[in-house]
């Protein structure tokens, strides 16, 4: 097109555009600037034209962030996209650019007098482009179904995790509501049975206890778990509640805790495993026996006053007798021990009430000093009988049932079985203080009550802490 034409098509266009007016001011704007200054600056006009449309959609793609629906997913996914744009949006614009500014100058390229290299340096511009734009869109189905697929396929498996969730809830609501009474219901048993402990302890053993004996806050203990167990009788059970008072009841600081660490000092402990674990041993023997080996162990625990019933005279032979002389007597009746009958003439009187006036009667003026000496005697003899017939009532199936049942308790209350000599030199504790001493015959006490109500101590060390 010669540039005659040229000039014809522009001031025909610049006339439609704005009128007479724009027609007069045609020629003079035709006799300015050169037809490629004028095509340079309508490129630049289209350059800004696709900058601001790319803005806009930047704009309306970074509007979906403040949506609600949008999931993290789709935020994250936004990263890997050229300015946050719909994948192929940014080729697209360019490729769109090269068509519209490069087709035009291809076409009149005559009219713009470029030349055949210009001219080829475009049409290759051109080509290059649409080639790679319509080769990547051959390719981009494939891409898009694959990453369609791998959409799907996360959301089917965020399905399959909110579904797993959702079941595990159920699964786990159901549970609760069927396992609570039973756990309601243990829960009780359990603050009742240390509520019993604590309410013999504090109210029936504890004004006969020096003071100091118990903590302070034992009455206080008592109370509140006596009111969280009403609660729970007359209302559905509050399960914290009753943990808490059951916690501080079994706790270090609570009355059974408090005496079995007083206690635990006068027994021997290396063997045992150490010494709360000898006052638990202790406390399994007693529950163990029999009635009478029980009135056996008490008694001796207790210091308690002689009593025959507590002996079988035949279970003790001669050599047991003479065996278990203390110093007094073995010092006072050296000269008599291999005199035929003597050990079961000194066994009947010793186990008689009137044992001391019958011994003064039979040796006293060349073999003691005066009666209070046979008095001492023989009480030195009948606690070391005694003690021979209670070591005698802990078997070793005894020894092996009471450990095996403290083998879930508290790891301060259990130990390995001992041999029968150090379980049996658990009966007979050794020099403490008189509050020490208090402690154990209270636990003493404490395990009658326990017989009496069938009331199984070693559940009650299991779920104590000391």
């Amino acid at each position: 097109m010669p540039p005659t034409a040229l000039h014809s098509l522009i001031f025909g266009l610049i006339a439609a555009l704005f009128g007479t007016a724009g027609a007069a001011l045609a020629p003079q704007a035709l006799a300015g600037p050169p037809p490629v200054l004028i095509i340079a600056g309508l490129i630049f006009l289209v350059g800004l034209a696709f900058a601001g449309f790319l803005w806009w959609l930047a704009a309306r793609s970074f509007a979906l962030l403040g949506q609600p629906g949008t999931t993290p997913e789709q935020i994250a996914a936004l990263r890997d996209l050229p300015m946050g744009l719909p994948e192929g949006t940014v080729r697209a614009i360019l490729a769109l650019i090269v068509g519209v500014v490069g087709l035009p100058l291809l076409l009149f390229a005559a009219a713009l007098n470029l030349s055949d290299a210009v001219a080829g340096y475009v049409n290759g511009i051109i080509a290059g482009v649409f080639g790679y734009y319509f080769g990547a869109r051959a390719t981009t189905p494939d891409a898009q179904a694959n990453r369609r697929v791998a959409e799907a396929l996360s959301q089917e498996q965020r399905a399959h995790e909110t579904l797993r969730q959702s079941t595990a809830t159920a699964i786990e609501a159901a549970t609760e509501a069927a396992t609570r009474p039973a756990r309601e219901a243990d829960a009780m048993a359990r603050l009742e049975r240390h509520l019993s402990v604590a309410a013999e302890l504090v109210e029936n053993l504890g004004p006969a206890m020096p003071p100091g004996l118990l903590p302070a806050e034992a009455p206080a203990m008592l109370r509140r778990a006596r009111d969280a167990l009403d609660a729970a009788r007359a209302t559905p059970p509050n399960l914290s509640r009753i943990a808490e008072a059951t916690v501080a009841l079994t706790g270090a600081s609570g009355p059974f805790a408090t005496l079995l660490r007083l206690a635990a000092p006068l027994l021997p402990a290396a063997a045992a495993g150490g010494p709360l674990a000898g006052v638990a041993l202790l406390l399994g023997f007693g529950w163990s026996l029999s009635a009478g080996a029980w009135r056996r162990w008490q008694a001796q625990l207790l210091d308690a006053p002689h009593d025959p019933s507590l002996f079988d005279p035949g279970a003790i032979t001669p050599q047991e007798a003479l065996a278990r002389l203390t110093p007094i007597f073995a010092q006072a009746l050296a000269s008599l021990r291999d005199t035929p009958g003597f050990a079961a003439d000194l066994l009947d009187m010793a186990l008689r009430d009137d044992g001391a006036a019958r011994i003064w009667a039979r040796w006293g003026a060349g073999h003691f000093a005066n009666p209070a000496q046979v008095e001492a005697g023989l009480a030195e003899y009948r606690s070391a009988l005694l003690a021979g017939e209670a070591a005698g009532d802990v078997s070793a199936e005894t020894i092996r049932s009471v450990t095996a049942g403290l083998s879930s308790a508290a790891p301060a209350l259990r130990a390995e079985p001992p041999n029968a000599q150090t379980a049996r030199a658990l009966l007979a504790p050794g020099q403490g203080s008189a509050q020490q001493h208090a402690a154990l015959q209270a636990l003493t006490l404490l395990l009658g009550h326990l017989r009496e109500a069938r009331q199984d101590p070693m559940q009650l060390l299991r779920e104590v802490t000391p």
